[in-house]
This record gives structure tokens, sequence and C-alpha cells, in this order.
């Protein structure tokens, strides 16, 4: 005789945990959905009185008038290039200074570890003022290199990093040496290999801070040539009628990279959560 399934009874409490779910699911991808939808509307439908949730007839004009636009791949590749850049210098810097503070003994080294953590809590517009005085000195307005100046340190991905080496063996560093290995090797055949799951996680949190990034990029460019697609977007616009159709499309635009990352890297994401390695 078969089994019979025995199907748990749902309490007062699940039902309660499941409508919060799916409220907090409907806050979370109304206005994407909304955004979407809109993009495909023609501005006649968008300035009805009564707005309209569905378009009437699919219009996708805006999206041909956001990839003829003589400036908004301009936007794009430089968005690109700043956080693609960005990423790369920081993850990999956050990797060494995390290596050397969890696998390494030297004088301060607690010290120089907190100052680090303190300087988290600074409020980031505190140091627009020194910073920009900084990248005016250096002749970096208007470059790439000045829009990175502030991002290619993370003090977050040190800490973050740290956290998750310090859970890696240390007898595995240890049978490493004994056989020759130098720091360097370890690092890049041990170590390396070991993080991959915080470093994809690190790299997306990083790449979307400064994809979305705007009060810097709109201080260091003047030139409409070096916009960012965060401020590019604004701009998408016509003197007396603002077009939100072709906004909402640059809008959709600006989300895709962020949706192919996470799909290509999300069970590293989901592998560097659940092993983070954060204590309390």
């Amino acid at each position: 005789m078969a089994k019979q399934l025995k199907v748990k009874r749902l309490h007062a409490s699940d039902y309660i945990t499941l409508a919060l779910f799916f409220i907090l699911l409907f806050i979370t991808i109304f206005p994407l959905l909304w955004m979407f939808l809109t993009s495909m509307k023609s501005s006649a439908e968008i300035n009805l009185p009564k707005p309209t949730f569905f378009p009437k007839q699919f219009y996708g004009e805006n999206y041909h008038k956001i990839f003829t636009d003589k400036y908004f791949l301009g936007y794009f590749k430089n968005s690109v290039i700043v956080a693609v850049s960005v990423t790369i210098i920081a993850v990999a810097g956050s990797m060494l200074m995390g290596y050397v503070f969890a696998k390494f003994k030297f004088p301060f080294k607690s010290l120089f570890f907190y100052m680090i953590l303190l300087t988290i809590m600074i409020p980031s517009e505190s140091t627009i003022v020194p910073l920009y005085t900084l990248a005016r000195n250096l002749k970096l307005l208007n470059t790439y290199r000045g829009m990175m100046l502030p991002s290619i340190i993370s003090s977050f991905g040190i800490f973050y990093m740290k956290q998750n080496m310090e859970q890696i063996p240390d007898s595995l560093i240890e049978a490493a040496r004994i056989d020759g290995a130098g720091n360097l090797y370890i690092f890049l055949k041990i170590i390396v290999p070991l993080s991959t799951s915080a470093m994809s996680v690190l790299s997306l949190l990083l790449f979307l801070t400064e994809w979305s990034a705007y009060l810097w990029p709109l201080i260091m460019a003047s030139k409409k040539e070096m916009f960012l697609l965060e401020i590019g977007l604004t701009y998408l616009q016509d003197e007396y009628i603002i077009d939100y159709g072709m906004m909402m499309a640059g809008c959709v635009v600006a989300l895709v990279p962020a949706l192919i990352l996470y799909i290509f890297f999300r069970n590293n994401i989901m592998e560097g959560v659940a092993s983070s390695g954060i204590k309390g």
C-alpha cells in the first residue's frame, strides 16, 4: 500500500508570513513592471488623463529613439568603463588586503583594521569637497580616473573578504609553505580559488554601486560627452517636453547589465551569501 502523503497544515502565522511575502514582492516588482510597460507606450497614451497599465498598442519607437540618440551610447560606454574598472581594481585590492589581515600577523594589525572599519561610518557627502579639490589639483576633472577616484578602495570589501578568508584553514597555507610556495603563489592558487563565491558577491555589489552612482560623476563631469548613464538619462528630454517613454526605455536598458550579471553569477552569489562567515 502506497504511503499517504502528509499534508502540512498551515497555521495563522504561516498565512501572515505568506501575505507579507507577496506584499513585499508586489512592492518590489510593480515599479519595474510599470517602467517596462511605460517604455512600450506612446507619448499620447502616457499623457492620458486616466493612465493605462497595459499599453493599448505596443510602441517600440522609444527604443529606436534611445539607440539613435547621439549621446546615449556614449553614456552607456562611459558607465561600462567606469563600473567595470572600479569593480576590478576594488575587488583585487579588497582580496589582497583581506588576505593580509586574515592570514598575517604584524604590529598594530587590529588598529589598522579598525581604522579601515571607521571609514565605513563616515558619510560620503562629507568627503566630497576634499576629494573634489584633490581631483582638480591632479587635473582629473572630466576624466574616467577622476570618476573612479573615491571608489577604487572599498572598506567594506576589505572587511568582507577578510571575514571570508578567515574560514580558509591555515593548514592549507602551512602545507603549501612547506612545499616551498611563496605568498603570491599561495594567494593565486589557494586563496583566490577558495574565495570565488565571496568575490562574486562583492563584484556584483561594487558594480551595482558604481553603475548607479550619480552625485560624484555629476560633480566630476561638466562635458556632456563624459556623462555616465544615470546622469545622461535626465537629459533625454526636450527643452519644454519630457519624453517619459524614451526615459523609461533608457531605464530599462540601464537595468539590463545588472540582470545579466545576476543571471550568470547567481549560484556563486547564493554560495557567497550563505558562507560569508560574518560573525557577530
